[in-house]
Formats: C-alpha cells, sequence, structure tokens
C-alpha cells in the first residue's frame, strides 16, 4: 500500500475488486487513518458525546475511546454555536434507522477493521439545532468512513 493520499488509497482497493468498502489489517487500518489529517481539520467528539453515543447503542461505558469526522465544507460550528460531530452522524442513523442497530453496534465497537468508501460524504443534521452539515469522513480506531 503505497499511497499517499486517501483518493489513491480507494483508487488501488477499488483497483483490486473493492466495491463499496474493505476489510484491512491493522497495519492497513492506520496507514488509512494517518491519511485523513491531509483532508481538512479533524474535529474530535468530545467525551460527553462519546458517552451520548454509547447510551444510544446500549455499548458498555467508555467502549467508545475516539470517534472523529471531517466536515466537508464551511466553518467547524453551526450558527447555533455547536461544533457537529460524530455523534450526530450516530443519532441521525440511529434516529432514522439507517443501519440495522446491530450493525451500528458492530461499526462503533469494533468488530471487524473495515474502510467503507464514501464519495459524497453523509448528511446529518446538528443535534442541537438541526441544521444539516455534511461529514466527507468519520472514522473510530477500526472504523473508516470515507
Amino acid at each position: 500500500m503505497d499511497a499517499t493520499t486517501l483518493d489513491q488509497l480507494k483508487a488501488q482497493y477499488r483497483e483490486s475488486g473493492a466495491r463499496a468498502g474493505i476489510r484491512l489489517d491493522d497495519t492497513e487500518m492506520r496507514k488509512a487513518i494517518s491519511l485523513l489529517p491531509h483532508q481538512g481539520p479533524v474535529v474530535k467528539t468530545p467525551g460527553v458525546e462519546l458517552r451520548y453515543i454509547e447510551g444510544l447503542l446500549r455499548l458498555p461505558l467508555d467502549s467508545v475511546v475516539e470517534f472523529s469526522l471531517i466536515r466537508a465544507y464551511g466553518e467547524p460550528r453551526c450558527p447555533c454555536g455547536r461544533t457537529p460531530t460524530a455523534m450526530d452522524i450516530v443519532a441521525h442513523a440511529v434516529g432514522h434507522k439507517v443501519h440495522d442497530e446491530q450493525l451500528l453496534r458492530d461499526t462503533v465497537i469494533g468488530v471487524y477493521n473495515v474502510f467503507e468508501f464514501a464519495d459524497d460524504g453523509r448528511t446529518a443534521p446538528c443535534q442541537r439545532c438541526g441544521r444539516e452539515f455534511t461529514a466527507t469522513s468519520y472514522w473510530t480506531h477500526n472504523y473508516l468512513y470515507a
């Protein structure tokens, strides 16, 4: 894996037959995640919001150590003053049943290292004001949507 950008890495995986995503080993996952800060400003989800995610998904306390995202464009803060985080993405997915809850739980807790390819990002509303924002990528230590 000699890619130096996330787009190059996705292209390599797609050339090898991957379509929507791929399971990675630990080394490949760390390499993919290391490319993310070059995509834009990283927004780390605060601990209190990580606990909220755990509650939404009925996960054990302190099981989600980190969860970050990169916004598609614009300022990191909403007009309401809050900075949207991965909590907004997860809350939207749970509330609108975007995926089965068990899939969300397995993904967030990290059953496998998964790199899910995203071309257009994911849109969700700010949990405070409802204004939509788009994240080009978001990730935990073993899940990457980008």
